[in-house]
């Protein structure tokens, strides 16, 4: 049976060594796209991103470990959520960072996930030293970053051998 979904799924990695491949505005443009058609809580549509590609250094200084990874990547996707809406805000967020994920390798691009959320930054939090970096208003929180870039390494994509179905189960434990 014919399964693109997982077909893609299977090969996307967290890669955090990139090319110096410039992705075009409209493979940002179409990976966003993806990124908006996420199901969130209540149909609110809290998530908003800002894509940053002049102050990754910066950015990556907004995180005390870890925040490195980053730097080579192309472009930086922040993920934040208005947090007036509920509280499913974390769910909200991480629903739309997966689909940005998959839409990243569906253009084979290196993707990463960097935690922001209770990390520490030099002074602050980095939630809200990313926050003052990109003067984003107040009454919303930095989940994640997405770094996008060409794939600096190839890792091995999963494969039915890697799966243990030991941990799916049906109507009970």
């Amino acid at each position: 049976m014919e399964n693109k979904l997982f077909d893609l799924a299977a090969k996307r990695r967290s890669v955090r060594r990139y090319t110096n491949e410039h992705i075009s505005e409209e493979v940002l443009n179409e990976i966003m796209k993806v990124a908006l058609t996420a199901p969130c809580s209540f149909g609110h549509r809290p998530v908003e991103f800002v894509i940053v590609r002049d102050k990754i250094r910066e950015l990556a200084e907004c995180k005390s470990l870890g925040g490195s990874q980053i730097i080579g990547a192309d472009a930086v996707i922040v993920v934040m959520v208005k947090l007036d809406r509920g509280e499913f805000w974390i769910e909200d967020g991480a629903i739309a960072s997966s689909y940005i994920l998959l839409a990243a390798e569906q253009y084979d691009l290196g993707a990463c996930w960097v935690h922001i959320r209770n990390r520490t930054g030099k002074c602050k939090s980095s939630d809200e030293e990313i926050r003052k970096l990109l003067g984003v208003p107040d009454g919303y929180a930095v989940l994640n970053l997405i770094a996008l870039g060409g794939k600096g390494e190839i890792k091995r994509g999963y494969t039915e051998k890697d799966f243990d179905f030991g941990k799916v189960h049906y109507e009970k434990y």
